[in-house]
């Protein structure tokens, strides 16, 4: 692990940090303040189309694209033709904007629009997926394909396309860091913009279940008139990566597991495997959107990965690698 991840996985968990560190990093903070009131003087740009925003006020790791799949799903079941705005994260550098049609991914799709754009059209494979870091352009390219409802993907900090709903999601297991913004912190922007949503969804709510009072009132201290959804997010079940066939979750039952990840919140992962009674024996955590070394799933020991890294492995032939599915559900405590 080098010396630039190690540095963000301490601040992600609040750890202490030299004194002269924390200062450079503090004034380095005033840029990305800077920047966003930069761009939100700037008036946005309404398209012929129903616009929806999901986004984070926290720098990855939330568990959007969960939530991104349970409305592109719903959306296309109700007869809307759908289009996922993406910025393509983790794929390689393409002339924008770039479209992929219902149920045309292919062993490309990964480098050409990142591998959570992947996964939706994988779980979703009736919408249409548009990569363009200008979201008014992908926007535009979307309506030209017959789409009418657009879901922008990681769009809360992309104010320059009008959206219809923007809807923020953050982790409750970790939601506001320590309050500093990056990279003092993880807050891409401070608290009080949590007023510009039209719905707050609180993600991993089964895993900070004690906190979500204290959460929530900070919330209704920035924003009193958000709803706020209270989800957690389900495992569903497994898929062996070399060939897509399904497992049970009792497979995880008491197994060792190894678990290979290269996701914003590691953490959670393996909390989440660990409450589905596996044995944590080896954690290999690499940086988000990272290609997955092939001697990680040697052998045919039992490895556990997100659906997110699975898209990123191709010619898989450990028999043991299995990516976990989940759902974002409804959190009754």
């Amino acid at each position: 692990m080098n010396a630039f991840r190690k540095l963000a996985q301490r601040i992600r968990r609040n750890e202490p940090l030299p004194a002269p560190l924390r200062a450079l990093l503090w004034a380095a903070s005033f840029g990305q303040r800077f920047g966003m009131w930069l761009r939100l003087q700037r008036r946005p740009v309404k398209v012929a189309a129903y616009v929806v925003s999901y986004g984070n006020l926290t720098a990855g790791g939330v568990g959007k694209t969960p939530a991104v799949i349970e409305r592109a799903a719903r959306e296309a079941a109700a007869g809307k033709r759908v289009a996922i705005l993406t910025r393509g994260y983790g794929g390689a550098p393409v002339r924008e904007p770039i479209a992929l049609a219902p149920g045309q991914a292919d062993a490309q799709t990964v480098a050409r629009f990142g591998d959570e754009a992947a996964l939706i059209a994988r779980r979703v494979p009736g919408v249409w997926i548009v990569r363009a870091a200008n979201r008014v352009a992908g926007a535009h390219v979307a309506i030209e394909q017959g789409c009418n409802l657009m879901i922008m993907d990681d769009g809360f900090q992309a104010v320059a396309l009008a959206r219809d709903e923007n809807i923020l999601l953050i982790d409750a297991t970790n939601p506001f860091g320590n309050n500093c913004l990056v990279p003092r912190g993880i807050l891409r922007e401070a608290p009080a913009a949590m007023k510009r949503a039209t719905e707050i969804i609180l993600t991993r709510c089964d895993q900070a279940s004690e906190n979500l009072a204290a959460i929530e009132k900070v919330i209704n201290r920035y924003a009193p008139d958000i709803p706020i959804r209270r989800t957690q997010h389900r495992p569903v079940g497994l898929w062996r990566v070399r060939d897509g066939s399904e497992a049970p979750l009792a497979l995880l039952r008491n197994a060792a597991v190894r678990v290979v990840c290269g996701i914003g919140n590691p953490d959670a992962f393996v909390a989440l495997l660990r409450e589905l009674g596996a044995r944590i024996t080896e954690i290999h955590n690499l940086p988000d959107h990272a290609a997955i070394p092939e001697t990680l799933l040697e052998g045919s020991a039992l490895t556990i990965m997100t659906e997110k890294d699975a898209m990123r492995i191709h010619n898989a032939t450990s028999p043991g690698a299995y990516a976990l599915a989940i759902c974002l559900d409804r959190y009754e405590s």
